[in-house]
Parts: structure tokens; C-alpha cells; sequence
């Protein structure tokens, strides 16, 4: 018997027929959304059917993110997207995608099974999947879920690309979420503006293939977490590390072309999927395709970004000769005593001594500046500080639900001037703090992590949180240095 009532939901589909027509083998996968089952169609043609949850898709909007896969790969067309067939809904009223039926293994289980995946090889996959990309993001359409299990390796040497049902359009709306408050996706390979909620465009996918090529290299995830919200927090606030210093038997190139797709800044990745693929066909050691930028010279160093569009230096056409460098005449020794000569030296030495008195000026200036700036932050160190005991002398019982308004604790107290007024302080809920923003809440000891978002009232909450929507306003700070707090 089964603990699992999802899975045992599941299983119990096993045999039965749908809308008539498609018969249940077996199942598949399991996933967040759907579950994968391979079909028979009575004429006898094999397929694969993903079945939305149904306590998904009791979400229009997540229906609808889930019919738009169909969409989103039949605009897509390309040969490496997994086909779909028909899309229909289930006698108990949950969709149902039906697509073709692949025979092979994802690049996951391939990767860590026994004989894993050669560089090269990995590197001829990733380029597939990059070209699928490219057209997809040509659409306005972002993946959102690359992954080495959404990956799928056919048994005739093909790639596919899986997964296609939380997949931005341009036309769509805002993010989804789950009904806990998470973002859809995969936290290992979402990229940190996925993470905080913030724009999204192809980078985002850019980062996810980093990512998925880091895992099979390193054979680890880029950051490393006891627990779900952990994970999320370290994801995104703190960079990736560098792939040599983790994995050094990788060649310095594929490195190079890891690090790039993996920069925090999401202007510091490869613009496009198109500009990485031609750095892997490159290394792969293929022609660049018509009309692209000039070649990347990709470096070993990779404290450095790639540079994709920058100039060069040119080498001289063949039989050209190379501008000779400017020749000075060395004096004879008899004309270094001359007294043209000799009366440099005291200029030299003014010079030097006026360069001295300079860079002591600017160094005066640059203490002063420094000072006052130091003095500025232990004012607001002070501050801060100040704040915190005021949330902490609050009542902690209490729920925060006004950021104006505040209970006196006894009949003779005197309330607070508004300016000075603070909610109660929450005692199950913290903001963490990074670089001055509030990109999650947090509960005692990282068990659950939820996100900020701003109301229809323009005021910042912790969305998703069981105890639904809290104003921010209140809330003790957390940094992403303390793994836990009681």
C-alpha cells in the first residue's frame, strides 16, 4: 500500500480508458503538475499522456498555463520540441495533453548512470537545445523548467525538449505560483530574478542550461541546501561558484562557457541562447553559422566575462608586414655627458618630487571622504539598531496589520507620534535582507520561505504564508549569513 495519496492517485488511473478512446498502460512520471502515463489509442497507435493534478486544476490560470504547452510547441515547429498531438479533458475534469511517445532516457538518468556523459557529448546536446531556444525566445516564448530530466535523449541519438507547460508568452501574464507561495520552476536551475519575482526574459533559460551542464559536470548543484527554503535563499542571493574551483578536471573553455551563462547579473550571461551555442560549436570545433557575430576568443580566465561583441586585434593579411614600432636613436655615450644633458636631471627631480606632493593631496582627500562616509554608516548601524529594539520591546503575540497605527500597552501611556509608530512584531515570520530588499519571508529555522509581492492595495506582503497575506511592515530582519534562527 501506498503512503503517497498523489502517487496512489495516480497509479489508480492505470487501466482505465479515456474519453473512450485511450487506454492506461503504465505510468510514466510523476511531477508538480501532471502526471505522465503511456497510452494505447484503440486503433493500436502508442502515445503519451500528461494529465494535469487535480487539485491544479482547479487554478484557471494554471489550466491555461497547462494548455498553453500545446501552443507554445506547435508554434515552435522545431523537430527537437516534443510533439503534441491532441489536448482534451478527462471524464473526472482534469486536461489532458496527448503526445508522441519517446523511447530513450532523460540526459539525467543518463548522465548519472553508469556511463555517464562524455564533455563532447554533453556539449552536442546543450547545443541542440540552445537552437530550440533560440526559436522559442524568437517567439517571445521563455522555457522557465530547462533541466537535465526535462532533457531527453532518444535511442536513435536525437534530443527532446520536454516540458513546455509553464513556459512564458509574451503575451502572458503575470508569474505563477503555487498555492504555497512558490514560483514554478525547478529551484536549482531558476535564476535568481526568477526567484525574486523580477523580469524575465531569455537569460533566465540561459541560466537554467548553466545550470544543468554545472550539475553533470560538477555532479553537484550549484549551491547546496539541507532544506527547500535554504536552497531557494542561496539560489537567489549568492553567486555561483566558479566551475574549475569545484570541478577541475573540466576543460578551462566549457568552464569559461558555464561561469558566463551563470552570472548573478543577468547582464553579465550571454545575451541570447544563440551567442552560447556558437561559443559551444566553437569548442566542438564546428563552422560558425552565416551571418554570425565575429568569433569569440573564449579565455581560461574566468574571473572575466567572454566577450561576445568586442573588438579585436587584427592580424596582418598575409605578405603584409607589421607596422614597425617607433625607433629612438640612442645617443652616443660621448653626447650623455653633454651639458644639454646634464641639466635634465634637476627637471627630473622636480617632477618627481611634484608627483609625491600630488599623490599625497589626493590621498589626504580620499581619508576624509572615506571618514565621513564611515561615519555616515555607524549613524544608520545606530539606527538600525535602535529599530530592532523597538520591534523587539513590542508585544511579539500579535499580528502586524497596519504600518500607521499601534496599541498602547498600558491606559496611561502616551502613544507614539505617527513618524515613530511601529507594528507589532511578528514572533513566526522574518524579511530577509539583501542589499536593502525584502525578496522573501522566512519562517523559524529556513522551514519555509515565502515570496514578497506588493497587494492591489500597493503594500507589501508575504504571499502564499498559511496564515495569508502578511504586511511586511514589523517583521524582524534575517540575513542570508544566519541559517537559522529561533
Amino acid at each position: 500500500m501506498n503512503d503517497d495519496p498523489q502517487l496512489a492517485h495516480c497509479t489508480a488511473r492505470i487501466g482505465t480508458v479515456l474519453r473512450g478512446k485511450w487506454r492506461i498502460d503504465s505510468l510514466i512520471g510523476v511531477g508538480g503538475m501532471a502526471a505522465v502515463y503511456e497510452a494505447t489509442h484503440r486503433i493500436g497507435r502508442r502515445c503519451a499522456i500528461k494529465i494535469l493534478h487535480p487539485e491544479i486544476a482547479v487554478s484557471k490560470e494554471l489550466r491555461a498555463r497547462f494548455e498553453q504547452e500545446a501552443l507554445a510547441v506547435n508554434q515552435l515547429g522545431h523537430p527537437a520540441a516534443v510533439n503534441v498531438l491532441d489536448i482534451d479533458t478527462s471524464e473526472d475534469g482534469s486536461p489532458f495533453l496527448v503526445m508522441e511517445l519517446l523511447d530513450g532516457e532523460s540526459l539525467g538518468k543518463r548522465a548519472h548512470g553508469s556511463g555517464g556523459i562524455e564533455e563532447r557529448e554533453l556539449l552536442r546536446v546543450v547545443s541542440t537545445v540552445l537552437e530550440v531556444l533560440e526559436v522559442a525566445h524568437g517567439l517571445g516564448i521563455v522555457h522557465r523548467d530547462i533541466k537535465p530530466d526535462n532533457l531527453f535523449l532518444t535511442s536513435s541519438g536525437g534530443v527532446k525538449v520536454l516540458d513546455f507547460g509553464i513556459a512564458r508568452m509574451q503575451q502572458g501574464g503575470s508569474n505563477v505560483h503555487t498555492r504555497t507561495g512558490a514560483m514554478l520552476g525547478t529551484i536549482p536551475y531558476m535564476s535568481p530574478e526568477q526567484l525574486t519575482g523580477g523580469q524575465i526574459d531569455g537569460r533566465a533559460d540561459v541560466f537554467a542550461v548553466g545550470a544543468t551542464m554545472f550539475r553533470i559536470l560538477a555532479k553537484r548543484r550549484v549551491h547546496e541546501g539541507s532544506m527547500e527554503s535554504e536552497l531557494l535563499i542561496k539560489m537567489a542571493t549568492q553567486p555561483a561558484p566558479a566551475l574549475r574551483t569545484v570541478a577541475p578536471s573540466v576543460s578551462p573553455e566549457v568552464c569559461a562557457i558555464v561561469d558566463r551563462a551563470l552570472a548573478f547579473d543577468p547582464s553579465r550571461r550571454y545575451p541570447t541562447a544563440r551567442a552560447m551555442r556558437e561559443d559551444i560549436e566553437r569548442v566542438l570545433g564546428a563552422n560558425a553559422t552565416p551571418h554570425a557575430p565575429a568569433p569569440v576568443s573564449i579565455r581560461a580566465d574566468v574571473s572575466s566575462p567572454i566577450s561576445v561583441d568586442g573588438p579585436t586585434m587584427a592580424a596582418p593579411a598575409p605578405g603584409q608586414a607589421m607596422q614597425a614600432p617607433m625607433v629612438v636613436p640612442v645617443l652616443p655615450q660621448s653626447a650623455a655627458t653633454s651639458p644639454r644633458t646634464s641639466t635634465s636631471s634637476p627637471l627630473l627631480m622636480i617632477a618627481v618630487i611634484a608627483s609625491f606632493a600630488i599623490a599625497v593631496c589626493l590621498a589626504a582627500v580620499f581619508f576624509v571622504v572615506r571618514s565621513r562616509g564611515s561615519d555616515e554608516g555607524t549613524r544608520e548601524s545606530a539606527d538600525d539598531e535602535t529599530s530592532q529594539e523597538d520591534k523587539t520591546s513590542g508585544s511579539s503575540g500579535t499580528m502586524a496589520t497596519s504600518s500607521t497605527t499601534s496599541t498602547p500597552s498600558t491606559p496611561s501611556s502616551i502613544a507614539a507620534p505617527p513618524s515613530t509608530r511601529r507594528p507589532a512584531p511578528n514572533s513566526k515570520y522574518r524579511l530577509l535582507v539583501k542589499d536593502g530588499k525584502y525578496p522573501f519571508c522566512v519562517t523559524s529555522k529556513l522551514k519555509h520561505a515565502y515570496p514578497v509581492r506588493t497587494n492591489d492595495e500597493g503594500v507589501k506582503v508575504c504571499s502564499g504564508t498559511p496564515d495569508g497575506p502578511i504586511p511586511i511592515e514589523g517583521l524582524k530582519a534575517y540575513h542570508p549569513s544566519e541559517l537559522q534562527w529561533e
